[in-house]
């Protein structure tokens, strides 16, 4: 456990939620003012922070510092120089260029489901020195096609249905071949439960890290238990989970 995080926690629980939502107060109105073009400066990743492509509720996330906040401390807590990344859900693709800054985008390929997104993704890595590997679609046990259904903030797409929302194919990846391509030593992931799947499917690999966002929600406690147990066999052991026990990473031993 970094030291930041032992020290938060031995804390009182009310002093640590008063210093928290200080600092988020004071993130917000730092970076209302510092914004220039709608250009936001999140851990040193620069960022398009524009509502009608986002929603306001993502936007105020960015400015205050809490956008995609789990997954940057296990960013910063496990991501060594020499580990090559492996992200799937790349989101708006601030995770992916955190990492850059550890092992330089070479060393990042990330993968979004959403092809609407791609061209936010690649907006923000032109506002960023360099760009990580971008690939859209989804890793799973096939290639071919799935259908994607997009809301009117396409960034919330799912494989399930929602009303109002549009359909939109999408190229599937096989996952294991790829993992085999390019040989990460780190895996990420936040995809709104996929994350079964992907453990599921996943052969013994060069993988020795895994950072993810658990999604109980959605998939339910008894497939996560599943999972860890799949990830277990693998030889993998949790080394950290949030307080909120909604984001974990594992590690293997060599």
């Amino acid at each position: 456990m970094a030291f930041r995080d032992q020290l938060a926690r031995s804390l009182p629980v009310p002093l640590r939620r008063t210093i928290y939502n200080q600092y988020r107060a004071f993130s917000l109105l730092r970076n209302r003012i510092t914004a220039r073009d709608g250009v936001v400066t999140l851990n040193g990743v620069r960022l398009h922070a524009d509502a009608a492509k986002l929603g306001q509720e993502v936007v105020d996330l960015i400015l205050r510092g809490d956008y995609e906040g789990r997954e940057a401390r296990m960013v910063r807590m496990f991501l060594e120089p020499e580990d090559v990344v492996i992200e799937l859900g790349a989101g708006i693709g601030y995770i992916g260029m955190l990492c850059a800054q550890t092992v330089g985008v070479e060393n990042v390929h990330s993968f979004e489901a959403n092809p609407l997104m791609e061209p936010v993704i690649r907006a923000n890595y032109a506002l960023n020195a360099g760009a990580p590997h971008l690939s859209i679609g989804f890793l799973t046990d096939h290639d071919g096609e799935a259908t994607l259904h997009v809301p009117e903030l396409f960034w919330a797409a799912s494989t399930t249905p929602m009303a109002g929302a549009r359909e939109v194919r999408t190229p599937c990846i096989e996952l294991n071949r790829t993992v085999a391509e390019i040989r990460p030593s780190f895996l990420i992931m936040d995809i709104e439960g996929g994350e079964i799947d992907v453990i599921q499917h996943l052969a013994p690999s060069t993988i020795r890290k895994v950072a993810m966002e658990l999604h109980p929600g959605v998939v339910g406690e008894e497939a996560i238990a599943d999972m860890e147990a799949k990830l277990r066999d693998m030889g993998f052991e949790r080394r950290w989970i949030s307080n909120a026990g909604e984001h974990a990473y594992y590690e293997r031993a060599d």
